[in-house]
């Protein structure tokens, strides 16, 4: 998980003695490349660990190992349960076909270099209560944003009817976890930008994976407001709440996913009686330490879990999700890519005319170490992207990143994303971004 992504100076093939820092691995003494390949991506073990509600693969010690008594407990200990995250970028600068669109929101500088400080700082806990149950929650607070939370939170009740056959996860979940193709563990992290929900416009495009990214023009959420075609969404949300259930009955060649959530887009609540479901399969081809390989498939099935606006005001509509998944890991290589395709249902007659009810997204990424202290990363994004007419426009980034590891839990990072498309005349969102760079810290403990 997460807590186990704090950055390593190595790829495990290369050195494989450096030093633990994440609170899993002080709590069963391992180094970080016992999970990871480059983290925050995870290897063959530390998808298992995952899996196994953040017990080793193949056991069931729950808390006992290093387990104490409440009286006992020191800060020690409540380190192998604890850890912490700052990142984000320090420069950024962007740069826009045009200074001043006519959508243009009054005031916001279209071209600009900005320094900064790491804007996102995670708190995370997790661990197990005891045997085969285990829990998770992360705090976020993100300065860009604006916002404090909690993102991710749930209880996990493992290998119930047998060793891996079903495992529960209840509360605030992230349903892309264990897909090929995590939404979670990218290298090129997502970078958010402004929407101006007045205008019904979408400003400033956000980078993102876009094949897990929203990709409609016009959609609303059940509040009204109106949702970016950049965010992340759906099964390839952040998080939302719910239960799911997966395991591997038939061994490790196999797993399925089935799960029931809250609307999407609406975080802890739901307003309205209906659900999402999803399920997903995953086949696994390989484990061996140098070379592993998956191909995973998901379906997601929204009820009225978003709007669109029509003549007599909002419409629900039925908003659903299907996606095809691969992953190649060879020794320093890691290779993985994701195709989506979205559909919008229940749309009145009289707004088809105007309102594009399919999109779809590509999202290939590339990372491997180039020496033992430098990752490279690179990636490319598509999307064709649905919704109103007259506002959508479909998109094409590449994107490439050098990330230096410094120490074990210190990482800075230089990244560079490229529109690939033509301009239209700085008007249109997915178009008007030329380029951007970033640079920043990654600090973990």
């Amino acid at each position: 998980m997460t807590v186990l992504a704090v950055v390593s100076t190595t790829y495990a093939v290369s050195v494989p003695n450096v030093a633990a820092i994440p609170a899993f691995a002080r709590k069963y003494t391992l180094n970080c490349t016992a999970c990871h390949t480059a983290p925050p991506r995870l290897n063959t073990f530390g998808e298992r660990f995952l899996e196994n509600g953040y017990q080793l693969p193949g056991t069931e010690d729950g808390g006992i190992t290093g387990k104490q008594t409440l009286g006992d407990l020191s800060l020690d200990d409540f380190a192998n349960y604890t850890g912490v995250r700052l990142r984000g970028n320090v420069l950024r600068g962007r740069h826009f076909k045009q200074q001043n669109p006519l959508t243009a929101e009054a005031g916001v500088v279209q071209n600009n270099i900005e320094l900064g400080f790491p804007e996102i700082f995670s708190l995370f806990t997790a661990g197990s209560l005891t045997k085969n149950i285990g829990f998770f929650a992360e705090l976020e607070s993100n300065l860009e944003e604006s916002s404090t939370g909690i993102e991710r939170a749930f209880l996990t009740f493992n290998n119930l009817g047998g060793t891996n056959v079903a495992n529960i996860r209840v509360g605030r979940i992230d349903p892309s976890a264990t897909f090929s193709f995590s939404t979670l563990r990218q290298q090129l992290e997502f970078v958010g930008d402004s929407l101006n929900p007045s205008a019904d416009t979408v400003q400033r495009v956000g980078l993102f994976p876009l094949a897990a990214s929203a990709k409609f023009y016009g959609l609303r959420n059940r509040s009204g407001t109106a949702i970016s075609p950049y965010a992340p969404s759906l099964y390839n949300a952040v998080a939302e709440t719910g239960v799911e259930v997966r395991g591997r009955p038939f061994g490790d060649w196999f797993m399925y996913q089935v799960g029931v959530l809250n609307g999407a887009n609406e975080a802890f609540g739901d307003s309205n009686k209906g659900k999402d479901f999803y399920g997903a399969v995953r086949f696994d081809y390989a484990r061996a330490a140098n070379f592993s390989a998956s191909l995973s498939g998901f379906a997601y099935l929204g009820n009225s879990n978003a709007t669109i606006l029509t003549g007599t005001g909002q419409t629900d509509v039925n908003w659903h999700r299907y996606g095809i998944a691969a992953h190649l890991r060879y020794n320093m290589f890691d290779l993985y890519g994701l195709y989506t395709l979205d559909r919008i249902t229940h749309v009145p007659t009289a707004a088809l005319s105007t309102f594009d009810t399919s999109a779809s997204g590509l999202s290939v990424a590339l990372d491997t170490y180039v020496t033992d202290r430098t990752l490279l990363s690179l990636r490319y994004d598509s999307m064709d992207a649905g919704g109103d007419l007259s506002q959508r426009t479909s998109q094409s980034f590449a994107g490439i990143q050098l990330k230096q590891y410094v120490r074990s839990n210190v990482a800075l990072f230089a990244r560079h994303d490229l529109n690939l498309r033509r301009a239209e005349d700085g008007n249109a969102a997915a178009r008007n971004l030329r380029h951007a760079f970033f640079a920043g810290i990654d600090i973990a403990y």
